[in-house]
């Protein structure tokens, strides 16, 4: 008999949202800490997170390295400090692109004037995929930088 079947269920098939953007909260404790998917790393913009996942991993090491060094638990705080520095207005960016692209007349905007200009397209995928280069200023780092000012000063709903 399969593990799984209608007579060993405890209930009806479930499924939820993977949490994005830095949504879980909090992502540490006084003796914990989550990454990836746990600590609602997934990009936004993608969806992705294996990438965001490897990266909270190397920051929680790091946490954990410096907590058990140091004996003090409150170093796991880093950990809050690291993920912001990283990934706090990049996923601010993401969450209101999607929140944008959830209205039928921009999507449909936005896909007309895309679909028409391969650079932009270029542009999009690189900050969309979180390609952007920090050594040097192409036309996508440009723009997210434009974008990036903007949304900094603006209130999430």
């Amino acid at each position: 008999m399969p593990i799984s079947s209608p007579e060993t269920s405890c209930g009806a098939p479930t499924g939820g949202m993977l949490p994005t953007g830095g949504s879980s909260a909090p992502s540490v404790g006084p003796s914990w800490l989550v990454v990836g998917d746990a600590a609602g790393s997934v990009n936004p913009f993608n969806g992705e997170g294996i990438s965001v996942a490897y990266e909270t991993g190397r920051f929680a090491a790091s946490a954990v390295s410096d907590a058990l060094t140091t004996g003090d638990g409150l170093a796991l705080g880093q950990y809050t400090e690291q993920l912001d520095a990283a990934y706090a207005l990049y996923w601010k960016v993401a969450r209101l692109f999607v929140r944008a692209i959830g209205n039928p007349a921009v999507m449909r905007e936005l896909t007309r004037v895309g679909m028409q200009s391969r650079p932009l397209m270029e542009w999009v995928l690189r900050i969309m995929a979180n390609l952007l280069r920090p050594d040097e200023l192409g036309p996508a780092e440009a723009a997210y930088k434009a974008v990036a000012a903007l949304v900094a000063v603006v209130p999430e709903p």
